[in-house]
C-alpha cells in the first residue's frame, strides 16, 4: 500500500503542475461570440468590467486571437466563444484596428478564482494528505481518504485547464468530481466497519463502475454535447447518496463520529450543489458561479485534517474550541492596541494601515498563545482542555479502577478506561520477565508496574494528543500504586489462608490487631458505665451508709434508693439493648427503629418526627448499621443539638438506603467539631459509613443547626466514602 500511495502523491504532483501550468500559460477571457454573418462579431464578455476597462465594445470584431485569424480558432468555430488569449486584435466600429495585451493581473477575478486559489488548493491538499497518511500509514481508510482528498484537489484546480479547452483538463474534471464522492462513500463503508456499525447500502464497489460511463462518453461522439450535464447529475446524485448515509446512520447511532464526518461532508458540497450544480442541471443559470461555488471546497482539506482514521476522529471540537478561545482573547488584546496606535499616529495611517496592523497583531498575539501553550506543557505539565473534564475523568477513573478486588480485573477496567475516554483500542498490555525474549517494539511504551523481575508495559499503537497522554501517564501511575497494594493485600490473604488450613500459630500482627480493636471497644464501654451507673451506684453506697447511721429508718428515704435502683437497673438495661438489641433480630429493623425512637422521643426534649421506610437487605449486617447509624444521630441530637425540632428521613433506593438528619439546634463550627470531644459521636457515624463504601455530607454552622446525608449502597459500586464538611 506504500507503494501506491507514492505513485498516488506523485501522480497528483504531476496532473496538478500541468493543469495549473496551462492555467497560467494564458489568461482565460471567455468572449461570447456571433458568426452569423461570417465575421466573430463581439457580444458578452464572462469578465463585463475588465471588457469595459479595454474599451471592448458590442459589435466590435474579433479579428485575431494571439496572432491567428479568429475565424481559424476551433472553439469560435465550434462553439463561437474566446475562451482564453494572451492577445486579442479586434477592430472597432470606425474600422480602426486595436490590439490588446491580456494580462492575469488585470483580471483580478480571474487571477484569484482559476490561479491563486487553486495553487494554495493544490499544496494545501497536498500537505494534509501527506500528514495524514504519516500519522496512519498502512490502513485501507487512511488511503482511501488521501484519494479523496486528493481527487476533489485535482477537480478543483482543473477548472482553469478545463475552462480554456484542454482536453486533459476536461477529462481530469470529468472524471474526478464522479470519482471522489465514490471514493468518500467507499471510505465510509470502512469506517462503518471499524464503528461496528451495519452497512445497510449496496456496496461501494459497484459505484466504480461509474467511471466506465466517463470512459463512454469521451468514446462516443454523440454524447459529448451532453457530457457536462451527465456528470453533473451524477455528481448530484452522489452527493445525496453520501448525505443521505449519513444522516441516516446518524439518526439511528446517534454517534458523535458520524455527526463530524457529516458536517465535515455537507458544509463544502452542499452549498456548491444548490447555487451552482442543480440550476445548471435544470436548465437555468447558475446563482453562483462555477469557480465562486466551488470556493466551498476549499473547506473540505480543513474539516478532514480533524480526521484520524486508524482508530477514531480527531476531536474537532478540542481543535476548534481552542482556536476560538484564543481568537477571542486575541481580538480584544489586538482591537485594544490598534486603537491605541491609531490614536499615537491620528492622521498618518489609512484605514487599510491600520486594519493591516489589526490582522498582524492579531496573529502574533494567538501564536504567542500556541507558543505558550507548548511552553507550559513542556515545561509545567499544563494543558489546554476545551471540555473540562480530564481531572474529572481521571478522578472518576480511579475510583471505579479501585473497586478492583484482584490485578487482572484491575487490568481490565484500566482497558476500558482507555477504550471510553481516548476512544481507541490499539494498545496492549503485556507482561516482561528477565527470561521473555528480547523484542525490539516500533510503539511507544509506558511502564505500568516494575517488580524487578517482572514488569508490566502499556504498549499505545496510536498518537495520542498532548492532554490525552497526560491523562494516561497519572492514570499509569495510579494503577501502578493500586497493583503494589494489591499484591500486598493478595500476599496477606494468602499468608492468612495458609495459617487457617494448617496448625501453625496465628500470625502475630493479626492478633495485635484484633486485641486492640476488642480493647477499644472494652474501653468505650468502661468509660460509659463509669460516667453512669457506676456513679449511681456510688451515690446510693453513700446513702445506705448514712441510713445505716441513723437511729432511725424513714421509709420515704428507702423508698427513694429503691427508686434509684430501678432507674441503674433501667440504664443498665439500655446498654445492654444499645450493645445488642433484641427487637432486630426478633422483629426486624423497622420494629426496632421504632422502638428506638420511642424511647427518644421520652428522654428528649424537643419534637421528633420520623418517617422510616420499610427496608429489606440480603447483607444482614446492614440492618444492624443502619440502626447505629440512627442510634448515633439521635444520642448526638439530645446530647448536643439543643434543638426543638430534630426531623429524621429512612428512604429505600435501589440496592441500598438514603439516610437524612436534620435540626434546628445551635449548630458547630466544622474545624471546632472536628478537634473536640463531642465528635466522637460523628467520627464513629463515618467510620460506619466509610466501612460500607458510603457518603456523608455534613453541613451545619453556628446557631444554623445540622443537617446529614449518608448514602450506602449495598452492593459496593458506589463511590469510596467521601465525607464533606460546608
Amino acid at each position: 500500500m506504500k507503494k501506491w500511495t507514492y505513485c498516488i502523491f506523485l501522480t497528483y504532483l504531476i496532473l496538478g503542475i500541468y493543469v495549473l501550468g496551462i492555467t497560467i500559460k494564458t489568461p482565460f477571457v471567455s468572449l461570447t461570440l456571433d458568426t452569423t454573418n461570417g465575421q466573430p462579431v463581439f457580444v458578452d464578455s464572462y469578465y463585463p468590467l475588465w471588457a469595459e476597462q479595454k474599451n471592448i465594445e458590442k459589435g466590435d470584431i474579433i479579428v485575431a486571437i494571439d496572432g491567428q485569424p479568429a475565424m481559424e480558432n476551433r472553439y469560435v468555430q465550434q462553439q463561437m466563444i474566446v475562451r482564453s488569449a494572451n492577445a486579442i486584435t479586434i477592430q472597432k466600429a470606425d474600422k480602426s484596428i486595436q490590439t490588446i495585451t491580456v494580462k492575469h493581473r488585470d483580471i483580478p477575478e480571474e487571477l484569484y478564482l482559476q490561479i491563486l486559489f487553486p495553487i494554495f488548493y493544490f499544496f494545501l491538499a497536498f500537505g494534509v494528505a501527506l500528514y495524514v497518511w504519516r500519522r496512519n500509514q498502512n490502513n485501507l481508510s487512511t488511503f482511501l481518504l488521501i484519494l479523496f482528498l486528493l481527487t476533489c484537489s485535482t477537480a478543483y484546480i482543473s477548472t482553469g485547464a478545463s475552462a480554456r479547452g484542454n482536453m486533459i483538463g476536461m477529462f481530469v474534471i470529468s472524471s474526478c468530481i464522479i470519482l471522489c464522492m465514490v471514493l468518500f462513500i467507499h471510505f465510509l463503508q470502512h469506517f462503518f466497519k471499524y464503528l461496528q456499525i451495519k452497512w445497510t447500502y449496496p456496496h461501494s464497489k459497484w459505484l466504480y463502475f461509474l467511471i466506465l460511463i466517463i470512459l463512454l462518453e469521451e468514446v462516443v461522439p454523440t454524447l459529448r454535447e451532453i457530457i457536462p450535464i451527465l456528470n453533473l447529475s451524477l455528481f448530484a446524485v452522489l452527493v445525496l447518496y453520501a448525505i443521505f448515509i449519513l444522516v441516516t446512520s446518524f439518526l439511528r447511532t446517534k454517534l458523535a463520529k458520524i455527526r463530524l464526518i457529516a458536517l465535515a461532508f455537507i458544509v463544502p458540497f452542499l452549498p456548491f450543489l444548490l447555487f451552482f450544480v442543480t440550476p445548471e442541471i435544470l436548465g437555468h443559470k447558475p446563482i453562483l458561479h462555477a469557480e465562486i461555488a466551488a470556493l466551498f471546497l476549499l473547506f473540505i482539506p480543513f474539516s478532514f485534517l480533524f480526521i484520524q482514521v486508524n482508530e477514531r476522529l480527531f476531536d474537532i471540537e478540542y481543535q476548534l474550541s481552542r482556536l476560538r478561545y484564543y481568537s477571542t482573547l486575541a481580538f480584544f488584546s489586538a482591537l485594544l492596541l490598534t486603537a491605541g496606535i491609531a490614536l499615537l499616529f491620528m492622521g498618518e495611517l489609512s484605514i487599510v494601515h491600520v486594519t493591516s496592523i489589526f490582522l498582524l497583531v492579531f496573529m502574533v498575539i494567538i501564536a504567542s498563545f500556541y507558543i505558550k501553550e507548548r511552553i507550559d506543557f513542556k515545561y509545567r505539565k499544563i494543558i489546554f482542555s476545551s471540555t473540562g473534564n480530564y481531572v474529572h475523568n481521571l478522578y472518576a477513573a480511579v475510583q471505579r479502577m479501585g473497586k478492583a478486588k484482584n490485578q487482572q480485573e484491575l487490568l481490565d477496567r484500566f482497558k476500558y478506561e482507555i477504550t471510553e475516554k481516548l476512544g481507541t483500542t490499539a494498545f496492549h498490555i503485556c507482561t516482561i520477565t528477565d527470561d521473555s525474549p528480547q523484542q525490539v517494539s516500533y510503539y511507544p511504551q509506558l511502564l505500568l508496574h516494575d517488580a524487578g523481575e517482572e514488569k508490566i508495559m502499556l504498549e499505545i499503537r496510536h498518537a495520542l494528543q498532548k492532554e490525552e497522554l497526560l491523562w494516561l501517564e497519572l492514570l499509569a501511575l495510579y494503577v501502578s500504586m493500586f497493583i503494589n497494594n494489591l499484591q500486598q493485600i493478595e500476599d496477606l490473604v494468602r499468608e492468612i489462608q495458609h495459617m487457617k488450613n494448617t496448625s501453625d500459630t496465628p500470625l502475630p500482627w493479626l492478633d495485635k490487631l484484633l486485641w486492640n480493636i476488642i480493647e477499644k471497644e472494652k474501653s468505650i464501654l468502661a468509660q460509659e458505665l463509669h460516667d453512669t451507673i457506676l456513679q449511681e451506684q456510688l451515690h446510693l453506697a453513700r446513702e445506705l451508709d448514712v441510713l445505716a447511721g441513723s437511729p432511725t429508718i424513714q421509709k420515704e428515704t428507702v423508698l427513694a434508693i429503691r427508686e434509684q435502683l430501678l432507674n441503674a437497673t433501667k440504664d443498665l438495661r439500655e446498654y445492654c439493648e444499645n450493645l445488642s438489641p433484641p427487637l432486630l433480630d426478633t422483629f426486624g429493623l423497622q420494629m426496632a427503629l421504632k422502638k428506638l425512637i420511642q424511647k427518644v422521643k421520652i428522654r428528649a426534649d424537643f419534637l421528633l418526627s420520623a418517617q422510616i421506610d420499610r427496608v429489606e437487605f440480603q447483607d444482614v449486617t446492614l440492618h444492624l448499621v443502619v440502626y447505629r447509624l440512627v442510634q448515633e444521630l439521635l444520642n448526638n441530637a439530645i446530647k448536643h443539638a439543643e434543638a426543638t425540632e430534630v426531623s429524621l428521613q429512612l428512604q429505600v433506593i435501589p440496592q441500598g438506603f438514603i439516610l437524612r438528619y436534620d435540626d434546628n439546634g445551635i449548630g458547630c463550627d466544622i474545624d471546632d467539631l472536628i478537634q473536640s470531644s463531642a465528635s466522637m459521636g460523628i467520627n464513629g457515624i463515618r467510620e460506619r459509613v466509610r466501612a460500607f463504601n458510603g457518603d456523608i455530607t455534613i453541613q451545619s454552622s453556628l446557631n444554623e443547626g445540622m443537617h446529614i446525608y449518608i448514602q450506602i449502597q449495598e452492593d459496593g459500586d458506589s463511590y469510596d466514602e467521601h465525607t464533606y464538611y460546608r
